[in-house]
């Protein structure tokens, strides 16, 4: 799966026409953790390898210029709940059940969701949700932070598609470049992005984009 998962994120990596993307589960769940068979049998080495590996390719899902949805349904435990967090906006189902419960199996956050989750949350919640490991349903997600919204189980991804699909009227350049400066807000000095910010909206300026808005004569209201 993690190998799947890393062929995916580069596929997106080279759609650059795109503006956004869902991710779900197969199924009922989204994702409910780890193989104890695989982790029985693993070592430290085994383990970094492994961190390394997914830490790879959810930072680099993370800074894709698209707009990333997490639709959580069902159990979505360790693994699945640290794979979520690395998507733009969290949607749950009203049947999820959501929880870092690494800290009760033994382990903390592997792919680096512990930090995510201060970005996403803040210092105090993101500590309080990782050393109670409480299960959470759609509301208590809600309440503490990290669901944007919540959908029916029964048409989960319809409404998904839709509550994304109005955040994505912007021609996919636009839609891109805010996606990367938002992103680098996070991944660079206040200085840098700031600068870099500047680099981005330079050729949109006069530019076809920029060209054919004027000649619409638009109206803000």
């Amino acid at each position: 799966m993690m190998v799947e998962f890393r062929d995916r994120v580069e596929e997106l990596e080279n759609w650059h026409e795109g503006k956004g993307v869902i991710l779900r589960g197969n199924g009922c769940n989204f994702c409910s953790g780890a193989d104890l068979k695989f982790a029985k049998a693993s070592t430290a080495r085994d383990g970094l390898e492994m961190s390394e590996w997914m830490r790879d390719a959810l930072v680099r899902l993370q800074r894709l210029p698209l707009v990333s949805v997490c639709l959580v349904h069902g159990p979505c435990f360790g693994g699945g709940a640290e794979l979520a967090v690395f998507c733009d906006y969290l949607i749950a189902a009203d049947d999820v059940r959501f929880g870092f419960v690494q800290g009760k199996m033994g382990i903390v956050t592997a792919w680096g969701a512990g930090t995510r989750l201060v970005q996403k949350i803040g210092h105090k919640r993101a500590l309080e949700v990782l050393l109670t490991s409480k299960v959470m349903d759609a509301e208590e997600c809600v309440n503490v932070g990290l669901v944007d919204h919540v959908v029916s189980s029964r048409a989960s991804l319809l409404k998904a598609r839709d509550w994304l699909t109005a955040r994505l009227s912007l021609p996919h350049q636009i839609t891109r470049a805010f996606k990367t400066i938002v992103s680098n807000a996070h991944d660079y000095s206040y200085a840098d992005a700031l600068k870099i910010e500047g680099d981005i909206f330079a050729p949109f300026w006069g530019g076809s984009l920029n060209k054919q808005a004027l000649d619409k004569n638009i109206k803000h209201s």
